[in-house]
């Protein structure tokens, strides 16, 4: 068994890219890239905690497969409350916003993130059966870490 102390990730799975106007964006990524058929948009709602508070997320996004990297385009149609995608789109930003990495057990992860570099989640939810929990380390990395428990 590895020791929590020496975990390394080894890869990430998702990069995850926030906009205001998913349309707009997928037209620009299929004029730059020779993407194979069609970008599908699905609306999700999500169940988000954000900084101690709960909301419901609705969003239009794209998940998309290139290679072995998931491509996730994020627009947020509604919120019941603050949660990091709306916050990120407030502060007039726009682009990556996370990566993510996927895990079947997120609990050792956050431990290792806590105890080694003090970051904490920032927001959790759940889409589905899927849980995420996005840490907080945008002042280091200039991103955020999301870890996705299938």
């Amino acid at each position: 068994m590895v020791k929590i102390s020496e975990r390394k990730l080894d890869k990430f799975d998702q990069i995850g890219i926030v906009v205001k106007d998913l349309e707009k964006a997928i037209r620009t990524l299929e004029n730059l890239f020779d993407i194979k058929g069609k970008l599908n948009i699905v609306e999700q709602s999500s169940e988000v905690n954000y900084k101690g508070q709960d909301a419901i997320v609705k969003m239009k996004k794209v998940m998309q497969q290139f290679g072995s990297k998931q491509l996730e385009i994020v627009e947020v149609i509604d919120a019941t409350g603050p949660n990091l995608y709306s916050e990120f789109v407030a502060a007039n930003r726009f682009g990556l916003h996370h990566i993510g990495i996927y895990t079947k057990d997120a609990e050792d992860l956050i431990k290792y993130y806590k105890e080694n570099y003090n970051v904490d989640v920032i927001q959790s939810g759940k889409a589905g059966p899927v849980k995420f929990y996005y840490l907080n380390t945008e002042d280091v990395l200039g991103f955020i870490i999301e870890l996705i428990q299938f």
